[in-house]
């Protein structure tokens, strides 16, 4: 049979887990930081070739990959196109990103110029932000052009007639906290094999420092360990005094 003491331990002993449970940090769902760059890929598009990841970076290992101009599937550029990714598994974080300064795509029944296309991923294991932007661009169909917005907040979609969407600055995240950032991503509609062209990707994800182990976080620590400590000694004070009452007389 539970006495009133025992039931006052107990709830001080549940006060003191709460909350030093609570007191532990959150940590990225991932087990070691991960990034992935590139600046071009595509579906096969009306008898074009599909277009791997290209330039194209991971981390692990990481570093910078580049490719002077390329003209493959229906991408066209002089241009640089540059894919960088870096991590610190002591730390928890990675970093990509993605550049091309122009790049031109035939879409067939369109075509499409794009400039100053740059993406960016930075992640820590709290979480990861990022941001994909052009500088300008234009689809035009039959010489009839549509502008494209430059630096357009993430996720601007915008339809073009005969073709498909267009989503600016794409921004995604999944249950591990893995950002995924595109500058600009093509859905084009079935009759054009409902390709996905994607141009300035960028993706990271953060996760807990290799050198760490869960702790007391020292700021909730110092607000509520005193509360804790106290409830647990008022506790056990009182187990010490019911069974001091209750003992056997000589």
């Amino acid at each position: 049979m539970r006495t009133r003491t025992h039931v006052r331990v107990l709830a001080g002993t549940a006060l003191a887990a709460g909350i030093l449970a609570s007191a532990a940090p959150a940590y990225a769902a991932l087990p070691s930081p991960e990034a992935d760059a590139y600046v071009v890929s595509s579906d096969a598009l009306s008898g074009l070739v599909a277009v791997s990841p290209t330039p194209h970076s991971t981390y692990p290992s990481g570093g910078t990959q580049t490719l002077v101009g390329l003209n493959l599937g229906p991408f066209s550029t002089t241009s640089v196109l540059t894919a960088t990714t870096a991590g610190n598994p002591a730390d928890g974080t990675s970093t990509a990103s993605a550049t091309v300064d122009r790049i031109g795509l035939d879409l067939g029944l369109a075509q499409a110029s794009l400039t100053g296309i740059n993406t960016t991923c930075n992640a820590t294991p709290a979480g990861a932000t990022g941001s994909g932007t052009i500088a300008g661009g234009t689809v035009t169909i039959a010489g009839i052009p549509t502008t494209l917005q430059a630096n357009a907040p993430a996720n601007t979609k915008v339809s073009i007639p005969a073709i498909g969407t267009i989503i600016l600055n794409e921004q995604t995240t999944d249950a591990n906290g893995v950002l995924t950032v595109n500058a600009a991503r093509f859905a084009l509609l079935p009759v054009l094999n409902g390709a996905n062209l994607t141009i300035g990707h960028s993706q990271c994800g953060g996760a807990q420092p290799a050198e760490s182990v869960p702790m007391i976080n020292p700021a909730v620590a110092g607000a509520t360990g005193g509360v804790a400590l106290a409830g647990v000694l008022g506790a056990v004070h009182l187990r010490r005094r019911n069974a001091q009452g209750t003992a056997p007389t000589a």
